[in-house]
């Protein structure tokens, strides 16, 4: 299984400690995901991103670009590294370096509906119907990312608080979403309590590498939604009738003496 997909799932939710007297691992303390998306290939290189980033992005149009990053991820071992797929071309998901790849829907589901060990992350449109919102939530991948449009600028509005809001009560996919780098502790927390599970930024080089330590420290004190603000299917309880009384049939109205 994909590392970046477990970890995302395991830090969208609060396990209790189990009961017993069996050895278990510690439980991950439930937090903001932070990926970096790298567009220069030698970012790694020049900074330690393992230190503020829980994975890695990088985007490809070519396969000689998906190729290059597949040796970034062979050389990044303490990170899961993941791939943007912008092009059309064959790629055996099994046999890849990549932990993940985002998609979008004119990806060939040929390559997909194989893969076990990547990770399948959909891009999804903010004008969807709830309908096709709550298809794209019983699809086969494991994650949604709902990115920016090309051209529009970076920055959290009330109108994408509704729309992370609307996503995160409608599936039960881990939402991801693109952030500008400079986000205040008040914009992560209200954008964690939307039902967000991980964040996306775009790292232009080594010169957003200070920001991105900010944004880190910021994230790791936050406060978990409360439980009513988490992901949860609304269960209807079912109310049992009773069945009338029958009449007793040999009453024919004389009283017992």
């Amino acid at each position: 299984m994909s590392r970046f997909i477990d970890k995302l799932k395991h830090a969208s939710v609060s396990e209790p400690a189990p009961l017993g007297f069996r050895t278990v691992q510690k439980a991950i303390k439930p937090r903001l995901l932070i990926i970096a998306l790298l567009e220069k290939p030698d970012v790694p290189e020049t900074v330690d991103i393992t230190t503020v980033a829980d994975a890695c992005l990088f985007n490809t149009k070519k396969l000689t670009e998906y190729k290059s990053v597949e040796k970034i991820a062979k050389s990044i071992k303490d990170m899961p590294c993941g791939c943007r797929i912008g092009g059309n071309f064959n790629i055996d998901f099994e046999k890849t370096a990549i932990d993940f790849v985002v998609f979008s829907d004119e990806m060939p589901a040929s390559a997909l509906l194989k893969s076990e060990k990547t990770g399948r992350i959909v891009l999804a449109e903010e004008d969807m119907t709830g309908e096709m919102i709550r298809i794209l939530d019983v699809m086969p991948q494991d994650a949604v990312f709902l990115d920016e449009k090309s051209g529009e600028k970076l920055s959290l509005t009330w109108q994408k608080l509704t729309v992370y809001k609307r996503f995160s009560s409608l599936s039960t996919k881990p939402l991801l979403i693109s952030v500008p780098v400079n986000l205040t502790a008040d914009e992560l927390q209200t954008v964690w309590d939307m039902g967000v599970n991980g964040l996306v930024v775009n790292m232009a080089g080594a010169e957003s590498f200070e920001e991105l330590k900010k944004l880190r420290k910021a994230v790791e004190a936050l406060l978990p939604p409360s439980k009513h603000k988490r992901k949860s299917r609304a269960i209807v309880p079912q109310v049992r009738t009773e069945a009338p009384a029958v009449a007793d049939d040999d009453d024919d109205g004389e009283e017992d003496e």
